[in-house]
């Protein structure tokens, strides 16, 4: 970057949250500011939640996460893994999801998928359940516990009730590294495609 005459900070986030607030720090200031988000899907999405707002800030992401689901909707997800061209790259506007007071890029879910998602960390943590193992072992605990809840969802003033196993918001296409629930959904064209699924039964769990 130095020798494209730019000359970069570097900022290393060391707690969940971080990056939100340094990407609004730095769009705070008021002058033209480029933002790379160096990690994956929850990395770009603190550094764009928190310029949110700042015309004076772009946002992008150097994909190094474990999903980077986010890319997958661009016709050259492999860009977005060479720095040069993020350099150059073209600028556009996306919508966020807004979620009471949080802004997501992509995906917002509840029920099965929600819960195995969260969960898939603290699996992590066991030495002998990293990479797919971890969301293996989240999948078969949260089946075990329930694969339906009792929701309310609203839209468009039509209410729709009952038990379900999952709800997707999509503002992207691509989220869980690779599921595609909605491959209608743009995250440019100022709407929300919203997936609802009944209660399914337990083995039609792995075919999900």
């Amino acid at each position: 970057a130095s020798r494209a005459g730019l000359h970069p900070t570097i900022e290393v986030t060391r707690r969940a949250g971080q990056a939100r607030d340094l990407a609004a720090q730095y769009a705070a200031g008021g002058e033209e500011v480029y933002l790379y988000a160096c990690g994956g899907d929850g990395t770009l999405n603190e550094v764009a939640a928190g310029a949110a707002g700042y015309p004076n800030a772009a946002v992008t992401v150097f994909a190094g996460g474990s999903g980077n689901d986010f890319v997958r909707l661009f016709s050259e997800p492999q860009a977005f893994r060479d720095l040069h061209r993020l350099l150059d790259a073209q600028e556009r506007e996306l919508d966020l999801i807004r979620c009471n007071d949080s802004l997501s890029v992509n995906i917002c879910s509840v029920g099965l998928d929600a819960r195995i998602g969260t969960d898939v960390a603290s699996y992590k943590r066991i030495p002998v359940l990293q990479g797919f193992r971890a969301y293996a072992a989240s999948a078969a605990v949260n089946v075990i516990k329930g694969i339906a809840e009792p929701l309310e969802v609203e839209i468009c003033g039509q209410v729709l009730a009952g038990e379900m196993t999952m709800v997707c918001v999509c503002n992207g296409r691509y989220y869980g590294g690779g599921f595609c629930p909605v491959p209608e959904a743009d995250p440019a064209d100022g709407m929300l495609e919203v997936l609802l699924v009944d209660k399914v039964r337990r083995y039609q769990v792995p075919g999900l």
